[in-house]
């Protein structure tokens, strides 16, 4: 695994999150892919946003809602 780019399969499984709610927070502008390569149209995340995608699992836990996590 290049921990330099984490596709977006591996994002989610390192998180045990799906794809489907890691596309969904990049369409929101909530967790946007650090790389994004524009030939195969691949998002690649780095190591650190792991990071910041666990604190969003951690507030929605708490019942923030999306857009409050965003607003944070």
């Amino acid at each position: 695994m290049d921990y330099a780019r984490l596709t977006i399969g591996q994002m989610a499984k390192l998180n045990n999150i799906s794809t489907q709610a890691l596309r969904y927070y990049d369409q929101i502008g909530l967790l946007k892919p650090r790389f994004y390569d524009e030939d195969n149209k691949y998002r690649y995340y780095s190591i650190e946003q792991c990071a910041v995608l666990d604190a969003i699992i951690h507030m929605q836990s708490l019942k923030f809602s999306l857009s409050q996590i965003k607003y944070f």
